[in-house]
């Protein structure tokens, strides 16, 4: 990846395709650095926000809300300042908070309705409204239940539910299937994917990245307050071009021998041994794989995978803090 790759540039001009927009934002909390000059813009569609227990995505979050001051840099938000126009920004925009927000005494019906009533709607419509989204999170006849009775998978159903009443053009998710049961998580994971496939903008800050990796098209990494990586997922777990993995089986003798001439012929990046009698490559420059095959025939081993290289987000994840990118970034 060269230095001119746009996706690394979280200096470029905010356009339509970025909803939100953050330019060389500093946040302090007395002497702690929360956001240290921090910029990026956040492109249209489903985004992972993304980096470790204090690293700065819910000061972000809040910062883009207007509930924190910034003490340095701008923030927009579909082209408002959450300092000065942050109020107009909450009327466009959902929020379901990592942490419990609800009102145990309320049932669902009448919590979101109050939520709903909140963003500006008649008590009518309110009530109309708050149905459509429970019924839309799955929440059948539980939601005349007073709240406190709730699962926490019921509860994180009744948050996304309060976020999207007023139908915000741009979400916030802070870690949405937290407590959840594997079965709760899929149903919330299919719940993100429809929304984000109606033309919203819907942002994931979330620890489980196998999930962040199932359904947010572009990733936003923060460390320390600042901005490590960025790009769209599909091109972050692509791996380096020109790098091919490499996985060969047989006995331990006729696998050293292999894994020699393989030396002699092309750059081995990275080499594990599993088990004695399996070995995996990283490699570059056998791109047409002839060569692989031909010292695998002649050595009697067998090749039982070769592909372009392709990490998870994991692996993603933990290059970008490592400094383990190979081609320097």
């Amino acid at each position: 990846m060269s230095e001119e790759d746009p996706s690394l540039d979280s200096r470029a001009e905010p356009s339509a395709l970025h909803p939100l927009s953050a330019q060389d934002v500093t946040v302090r909390f007395g002497p702690v650095v929360a956001l240290d000059g921090f910029s990026v813009n956040v492109p249209s569609g489903t985004v992972g926000l993304l980096g470790p227990n204090g690293a700065g995505k819910s000061t972000f979050i809040k910062a883009s809300l207007g509930l924190i001051t910034l003490s340095n840099g701008t923030i927009s938000v579909g082209g408002l300042d959450s300092q000065t126009q942050c109020l107009m920004i909450r009327d466009d925009v959902g929020y379901m908070p990592e942490h419990d927000c609800l009102i145990p005494s309320m049932n669902a019906v009448e919590l979101v309705s109050y939520f709903a009533m909140m963003s500006g709607m008649s008590s009518k419509d309110a009530i109309q409204r708050g149905h459509e989204v429970l019924d839309f999170v799955g929440l059948g006849e539980e939601r005349y239940r007073l709240i406190k009775s709730y699962s926490t998978g019921m509860k994180q159903k009744v948050k996304l539910a309060q976020a999207i009443v007023h139908d915000p053009a741009l979400l916030f998710l802070d870690e949405p299937t937290s407590g959840m049961d594997p079965q709760g998580r899929e149903e919330m994971l299919d719940l993100v994917r429809m929304i984000g496939a109606s033309d919203k903008t819907v942002i994931v800050s979330s620890h489980i990245l196998q999930e962040v990796e199932r359904v947010c098209d572009h990733i936003v990494i923060i460390s320390n307050g600042k901005l490590v990586r960025e790009g769209e997922t599909k091109s972050l777990v692509a791996g380096e071009e020109g790098v091919q993995s490499l996985t060969i089986r047989g006995d331990a003798d006729k696998l050293m021998r292999y894994a020699g001439a393989l030396g002699e012929t092309c750059e081995v990046l990275e080499r594990r041994d599993e088990g004695g009698r399996q070995i995996s490559f990283m490699i570059r420059g056998c791109m047409d794989g002839r060569e692989v095959f031909r010292l695998a025939s002649l050595n009697g081993v067998q090749v039982r995978n070769y592909r372009p290289e392709r990490l998870d987000l994991e692996e993603v994840f933990l290059r970008s803090f490592e400094g383990g990118e190979k081609d320097g970034d």
